[in-house]
């Protein structure tokens, strides 16, 4: 028997939520009616420099100022209210992390909750770090030295032999690894061991209910501890 969890592609409709997908960026109508933003025209978005999951954006009266993208229609909910959903190519193509968000084939992955500052005035979502560069093992070596986060291995067909955190250059230079047939690696950086050993977690979890086993070689590593 091999039982594997079911991927769900449909989002449920009530959800305040952003989705980036092939053509942009949508937010839900139930967003949209909840915030009473349907005479809004206009979105800008910004960055926090020390954060690259962050994605913040406020709504605007007026779509024709500067850094402003245009806000259009994008269908009818269950009550009525539509969504509403902007070309962002550019501003996706800026982002390492988004570029690599709206390639993801799973819809529930490129959904994010919408949060509201109410001192900033500004609403933002946190974006997933999802292994969003791709480096081959035998180009290791250029990895910075400083470089911490999540990281996963891959075989020469792509399939996935271990997800682990820590600084990621260092882990890969152990000798040990060199025996492991590694083709690539790919990782996020994160600054906080508290947040990679969440997002470890996150990853393993979701790779157990998947596959029905840990990756084989965090099976190996964890009979060896």
């Amino acid at each position: 028997m091999a039982i594997k969890e079911v991927v769900l592609e449909r989002i449920p409709s009530q959800d305040a939520v952003l989705y980036i997908n092939k053509s942009g960026i949508s937010f839900s109508a139930s967003f949209i009616k909840k915030e009473k933003l349907e005479a809004a025209e206009g979105v800008k978005f910004f960055v926090d420099d020390e954060d690259p999951y962050f994605l913040g954006f406020i709504f605007t009266s007026d779509s024709s100022t500067p850094n402003t993208l245009s806000l259009m229609a994008s269908g009818r909910s269950k009550g009525g209210s539509a969504g509403v959903t902007i070309k962002a190519a550019e501003l996706i193509n800026k982002s390492i992390v988004l570029k690599s968000i709206q390639s993801l084939p799973n819809k529930l992955d490129r959904t994010f909750e919408i949060n509201f500052n109410k001192q900033e005035k500004i609403y933002s979502i946190l974006l997933r770090p999802n292994f969003e560069v791709t480096i081959k093992w035998s180009e290791k070596n250029r990895i910075p030295d400083s470089f911490s986060g999540i990281y996963r291995y891959l075989d020469n067909n792509g399939h996935i032999m271990y997800i682990g955190k820590g600084n990621i250059k260092s882990r890969a230079s152990s000798p040990d690894r060199a025996q492991w047939g590694v083709a690539k690696i790919q990782y996020s950086v994160i600054n906080s061991d508290e947040k990679s050993f969440y997002w470890e977690n996150y990853y393993l979890e979701r790779f157990v209910n998947m596959n029905g086993a840990k990756p084989p070689f965090n099976v190996i590593m964890g009979k060896s501890e």
